[in-house]
């Protein structure tokens, strides 16, 4: 297997790692976006009440989707919790990392479309408010507010960039070739 390689897709894989659980998406005043908040929020114990499986039909509705689209949504936002740890499969299968690499870039590219443009519109901003929830201690996750809309409003965190990175590095680590 090239070094290369390997190298790119273990980075890719620690910084979507970093970028889902350590580092928080966005925030700011004592609050966090996060893998984090977005698990609470999912299986209870959150900010989120109901929790997000719970209350499906009131969070559809109160975003304007049907429920089937809803709960999809939901399993890919989970799928996304697990595919950092998941792209280091793909030092021995290509397919699997390209898979798993494309999750976090797109929840970074995602989080970064919603606080720079408002291209997205409300619906990524309203799946946003899922992964949010308190910092533990004022602490954890770490917030590092990279680019603030307006003194009142949570900014961009470093976890975005760290998941558009790792999503990256491990797309370009699964497309190389083994040799």
């Amino acid at each position: 297997m090239g070094v290369a390689r390997v190298l790119l897709i273990v980075i890719g894989a620690v910084l979507s790692i970093l970028g889902t659980y350590v580092f928080a998406l966005y925030g700011g005043g004592g609050i966090a976006g996060s893998g984090i908040g977005f698990l609470l929020n999912t299986v209870g114990g959150g900010i989120a009440d109901p929790t997000l499986f719970a209350g499906a039909s009131l969070y559809a509705a109160g975003i304007g989707i049907e429920i089937w689209i809803y709960y999809l949504l939901l399993v890919l936002f989970l799928i996304f919790l697990a595919a950092g740890a998941l792209q280091l499969v793909g030092i021995k299968s290509r397919v699997v990392g390209l898979i798993f690499s494309l999750f976090p870039l797109a929840v970074g590219i995602m989080f970064c479309l919603l606080f720079f443009t408002d291209i997205l519109g409300t619906i990524s901003g309203s799946f946003a408010t899922f992964f949010i929830g308190t910092q533990f201690g004022d602490i954890f996750p770490i917030m590092v507010d990279l680019g603030t809309i307006a003194p009142t409003l949570s900014g961009v965190g470093l976890g975005a960039f760290f998941l558009v990175g790792g999503g990256t590095l491990g797309l370009i680590g699964s497309i190389l070739p083994k040799d």
